[in-house]
């Protein structure tokens, strides 16, 4: 965490919930270092959501996203994974996809420790995979129930990656990011581009550990437990057709759903694509 880091500002920037909204924030202890945590409550709520960002982004990328929930009366909980946002670790690298397991369980563990027993999961591309995984790698798990936005199993060209990664790290340990077109909002996209927490550099040794991942997830012993997925049909950040016929795998009670033309970054689309994933979700999570 940057030493001169300044909440009021940090909120402003990212146009996070403020108002009538009480925010609420600290840092996990996190094996050497700390997660960042933050609380959005209104005033009446009485369900918490825990949101899961993607890969390279962080919670004020869902900014508009968190602001909705709040509007719903949700609590909405959320944290940096390790190395992304305020979060602390090696920029975006990892040695297993167990570790962002365990950052998910330390701040379980915390919400617990607040006296949440009852919690939604919501998770975007690898904060979706990372909340599947963990529902198939858990029995007693605090997610009452579970969507899973563009979740990842396998990156874009996979196979190209498969072969270039191994070869790639024996003589370079990052490769430099490249701007997808990950929705039709050219005005979010613009300020992905001039966030300066976003990553810039993908570490390879990251893109190895989701290799390795890949195949440990594909041995889970699958969850009856019925999650709701939504799927763009335009993504080109993720594998999307293999995926959703893995995640009916693992899931088979899980009702998926495309959204058509969507991209990868479905909570930030278009308004009229928007309004419909909102409705989805909303009507998901307001379901007895």
């Amino acid at each position: 965490m940057n030493a001169d880091f300044d909440i009021k500002k940090y909120r402003k920037d990212y146009n996070l919930p403020g108002d009538n909204v009480n925010h609420t924030w600290n840092f996990i202890d996190y094996k050497d270092y700390q997660l960042f945590f933050q609380m959005f409550s209104p005033p009446e709520a009485e369900r918490t959501i825990l949101f899961l960002h993607g890969f390279f982004d962080h919670t004020g990328t869902h900014a508009e996203w968190i602001r909705y929930l709040t509007d719903k009366n949700f609590n909405v909980a959320a944290f940096d994974l390790p190395g992304h946002g305020q979060s602390g670790g090696p920029p975006f690298e990892i040695e297993s996809f167990q570790d962002y397991q365990e950052a998910l369980r330390s701040v379980l563990e915390y919400l617990r420790g607040q006296g949440m027993n009852d919690v939604h999961g919501v998770g975007h591309s690898t904060g979706g995979a990372v909340i599947a995984d963990y529902l198939l790698s858990n029995a007693d798990t605090l997610f009452h129930k579970a969507a899973l936005i563009s979740p990842l199993i396998r990156s874009n060209q996979w196979w190209l990656s498969k072969i270039a990664a191994p070869l790639v790290s024996t003589f370079q340990k990052e490769l430099p990011r490249t701007f997808r077109r990950d929705t039709g909002e050219s005005a979010f996209m613009e300020s992905l581009k001039q966030d300066p927490l976003e990553g810039r550099k993908i570490p390879v040794k990251w893109v190895l550990a989701m290799f390795e991942w890949e195949k440990e997830i594909m041995e889970k012993t699958p969850s009856s437990k019925p999650i709701l997925i939504l799927q763009g049909t335009n993504d080109q950040t993720v594998e999307w057709k293999h995926n959703m016929n893995v995640y009916h795998t693992l899931f088979p009670e899980s009702t998926r759903i495309l959204i058509d033309n969507g991209r990868h970054h479905l909570l930030n689309e278009r308004k009229a694509q928007k309004d419909i994933i909102y409705r989805l979700l909303l009507e998901y999570l307001n379901k007895k």
